[in-house]
C-alpha cells in the first residue's frame, strides 16, 4: 500500500524544463548539452501536442530557452541568430517574451556588432509596446525596467538617432 496521498502525475512541460535545468546545472554542462537535451524535450512534447497552438507554444518556449542559453554562454551570431530567427518566425507568445529577447539581443551586441541596428530597433519596438500598457499594470513597469537595464549595460551603442 502506498503512503502517498496523491497519485503520481506526469510532469508538466514547465516542470520537465526545470528538472532538466537542475540536472544540467549540477553537471556543469556545456552549451551543446543544453541544446541537445532541450531539442529532445521539444521533440517529445511536440508529439504530445494536441493542437497547433500547443505545438507552437512548445516550439516558442524551447527557442526562447535556447536563445537565453546562447546568450548565457556568449555564443556567436551563428548560434544566437539561429534561435532569434526561429523565434521571429514563430512569433512571440507575449510582450514579456518580446522584451526578454530584445534585451538579450542588445546586451549581446559586443559579440556581433553588425546586428546593432536590428537589435536596437527591436528594443525600441518592445519599449513602445510596453509604454502602451496601462500605467497601473505591474508588468508595464517591470518591462520598462528590463529595457532600461539593457540600455544601461549594452556595450554597443544604438546607431539610431535618439
Amino acid at each position: 500500500m502506498s503512503t502517498s496521498l496523491s497519485p503520481e502525475r506526469a510532469p508538466t512541460f514547465g516542470r520537465e524544463i526545470d528538472l532538466l535545468f537542475l540536472r544540467l546545472i549540477e553537471a556543469d554542462a556545456p552549451y551543446e548539452d543544453y541544446k541537445r537535451e532541450l531539442l529532445k524535450l521539444e521533440k517529445r512534447w511536440s508529439r504530445k501536442a494536441k493542437t497547433p497552438v500547443q505545438l507552437l507554444a512548445v516550439r516558442q518556449i524551447i527557442a526562447k530557452t535556447l536563445l537565453t542559453q546562447a546568450f548565457g554562454f556568449s555564443m556567436p551570431w551563428k548560434e544566437f541568430g539561429r534561435w532569434l530567427r526561429r523565434l521571429q518566425r514563430f512569433g512571440f507568445r507575449d510582450l514579456g517574451m518580446r522584451v526578454h529577447v530584445a534585451c538579450l539581443y542588445v546586451q549581446s551586441l559586443h559579440l556581433f556588432p553588425r546586428q546593432a541596428r536590428e537589435a536596437w530597433e527591436m528594443l525600441d519596438d518592445a519599449e513602445r509596446r510596453a509604454l502602451r500598457l496601462r500605467g497601473d499594470r505591474p508588468l508595464r513597469q517591470e518591462h520598462l525596467e528590463s529595457i532600461a537595464h539593457a540600455k544601461k549595460v549594452a556595450q554597443v551603442p544604438s546607431p539610431l538617432p535618439r
